[in-house]
């Protein structure tokens, strides 16, 4: 049986959430679009911007550990968005 995971320091919760929730977006969208390049460069950038636009408002309201929290998401997103799209167009052969 797995041993419960202990709490974070000081009583904080984790914040890794966001970044779970916006790779499992990026993953419906790229099964919903059955692959679609153009699509999948559209999900990554709206998440990358909705993201940015989040850390924006926790950094107004003083929420620093969300900050990073959503930037790092938007990172992430970013970064394996724009990598599976490059995989998924270098796969399409000679264009000519």
């Amino acid at each position: 049986m797995a041993e419960p995971q202990p709490p974070a320091p000081n009583g904080k919760s984790s914040k890794t959430w966001p970044i779970a929730v916006n790779l499992g977006i990026l993953l419906l969208a790229a099964v919903l679009s059955e692959g679609e390049p153009v699509v999948l460069f559209g999900a990554v950038v709206v998440l990358a911007v909705v993201n940015g636009i989040a850390a924006f408002f926790m950094a107004m309201s003083g929420k620093l550990n969300w900050v990073t929290a959503f930037l790092l998401s938007a990172l992430l997103v970013f970064l394996i968005g724009l990598g599976i799209c490059s995989l998924m167009l270098s796969n399409l052969g000679s264009m000519h």
